[in-house]
């Protein structure tokens, strides 16, 4: 009788592990944050800026994204500097992420929580080497994009925040300065 229990205690238990947790299920961006999950665990094996860089185009607002970046010193990017600096952004998001590509080392991923509000969506997801990801999306025209990502405690918007802001307070507010020292 005992050993019965634990048969069907423990199909039970296997079956659990094996059906999509209902989070996942439930969250409208899914398969969104499967996709870009599998990219950057992509591009950390390749483990080249440029497939990184690549992964961000692919699936990030990288134009909000620099914008934020600029903290209180927007203003000072021309119109007709915008595109340098966004092609500058990507090209340093793409090496960030390369320098700390075993963050995203692992063979597969899966949704723990997802939060919505108004026009955006938190994803909180497990790698398969126990990490955990955080996305803050923005649903635009063209469907689900990453805004922030949490990596190791690290939201990556506000860390590139304070290295823009940072290099142009100091060089006294000069936006040159961040030109210069994304070209590095």
């Amino acid at each position: 009788m005992m050993r019965g229990r634990w048969l069907v205690f423990l199909f039970i238990l296997l079956l659990g592990a094996c059906l999509p947790s209902a989070t996942a299920k439930a969250c409208p961006a899914s398969t969104f944050v499967t996709n870009a999950g599998n990219a950057f665990m992509g591009a950390a094996r390749v483990h080249t800026a440029s497939a990184f860089s690549g992964v961000t185009a692919r699936y990030t607002d990288l134009r909000g994204i620099s914008m934020f970046a600029l903290g209180p010193h927007r203003g000072l990017l021309s119109k007709s500097r915008e595109a340098e600096y966004l092609a500058l952004t990507r090209g340093f998001i793409g090496r960030f992420m390369m320098k700390h590509a075993a963050r995203f080392s692992g063979s597969g991923m899966k949704i723990r929580d997802c939060v919505a509000s108004s026009n955006a969506l938190t994803v909180s997801t497990r790698l398969s080497n126990g990490k955990k990801i955080i996305f803050k999306l923005h649903r635009s025209k063209r469907g689900f994009l990453v805004r922030d990502v949490n990596v190791s405690s690290v939201w990556l918007a506000q860390q590139m925040r304070s290295t823009f802001v940072g290099v142009i307070n100091r060089n006294g507010g000069d936006i040159n300065a961040l030109f210069a020292y994304l070209r590095k």
